[in-house]
């Protein structure tokens, strides 16, 4: 599995969940290199990772484990390769759905500690087991993290872009005249609600493990919401708005800011009707008047199209009227005051 470094740093660590599990699972090899292109990992870079320095480790059934920090430096922006061997059969993967990532599988055995290519036969485009890479750094470098829907997981890129809203702002961040060393943790997922479990479980119960336990995280930008608006059967934006009031709250216990961003138009999509429109400029007004957030970020005014406000501008439609074209995508990146975060 490839996943991309936000930051620099030393000592990293690998986390691995089974919190979606119905049993154990034995992780019986893992290694983690830095890529190289397709299913081949940088020769001389794949590395065993320990668990209390055992190269195997079995975790129970909705829990998750960290590695042991290992030996030397990554490199931010760098694109590294974990690699697990499960002997066992799996009651119930936990994974992440629409990773807009090549993932390289193989058949029966033990490739974990190959840099080659010759044993990944199958490929998809999920995650499974990784949950995050960590890096130590010093403590005033910190990290923004994301919780989203699809607008934030990535819909509308192709496989291996790396052209989420999330990494185009990470990319505005480094490109500066002075680049500011900041990490930015996606924690999108497609479907995804604030108030009720559709693709997963709501916003409000998954904050704390998604969002709020990220290490070094200070900032969080909460950009979820319509999915509750296109699918839900709400009177008045009074729920969204009580729920945004529980993350605020839960952020704030721990001391982080929190940027609310305001919700993009839906206009011709398919569940869209003036109900939901009146209650999504709600939220929006909500969201930007009444101080409850410590920033505003107005996504709504950066993509909207000035002449039908309820709908998103042309060429920042990637063609279903909810979802961003690239250059939409690039847009909510350039539309984030980076003195927010």
């Amino acid at each position: 599995m490839v996943v991309r470094a936000s930051l620099g740093g030393s000592g990293a660590r690998v986390h691995l969940s089974n919190v979606f599990g119905f049993a154990p699972v034995t992780f019986a090899d893992v290694h983690l290199g830095v890529h190289g292109s397709g299913a081949k990992v940088r020769a001389g870079t794949n590395r065993p990772v320990t668990f209390d320095g055992d190269t195997s480790v079995t975790v129970p059934a909705g829990q998750s484990v960290w590695s042991d920090p290992m030996p030397g430096k990554v490199t931010g922006g760098q694109d590294l390769v974990v690699s697990v061997h499960l002997p066992d059969y799996v009651h119930g993967v936990t994974g992440h759905d629409r990773a807009f990532a090549t993932t390289y599988m193989s058949g029966p055995g033990d490739h974990a500690a190959e840099e080659s290519a010759k044993g990944y036969t199958y490929t998809s485009n999920q995650w499974f087991f990784v949950d995050r890479v960590a890096v130590g750094t010093v403590p005033a470098i910190g990290s923004v993290a994301v919780l989203g829907d699809s607008l934030t997981d990535g819909t509308g890129q192709a496989n291996d872009a790396n052209r989420r809203w999330t990494d185009y702002l990470h990319r505005r961040l480094a490109a500066g005249p002075r680049p500011t060393r900041l990490g930015i943790l996606n924690a999108g997922m497609a479907g995804n609600r604030i108030l009720r479990p559709a693709v997963g479980p709501s916003g409000i119960a998954r904050f704390e493990r998604d969002v709020l336990s990220q290490p070094g995280v200070h900032t969080v930008v909460v950009f979820e919401g319509i999915n509750d608006i296109s699918r839900g059967s709400y009177d008045s934006a009074k729920p969204l708005i009580d729920g945004y009031k529980k993350l605020i709250k839960a952020a704030h216990a721990e001391d982080l800011r929190v940027v609310g961003a305001t919700l993009t138009p839906f206009h011709g999509f398919g569940s869209w009707t003036r109900q939901k429109e009146r209650i999504r400029q709600q939220v929006n007004r909500w969201i930007r008047t009444s101080g409850a957030f410590d920033s505003v970020v107005d996504f709504d005014k950066a993509v909207r199209d000035p002449g039908s406000p309820q709908r998103l501008a042309r060429a920042y439609d990637d063609g279903d009227h909810l979802h961003m074209s690239d250059a939409g995508r690039r847009r909510l990146a350039d539309a984030v005051p980076l003195r927010v975060l």
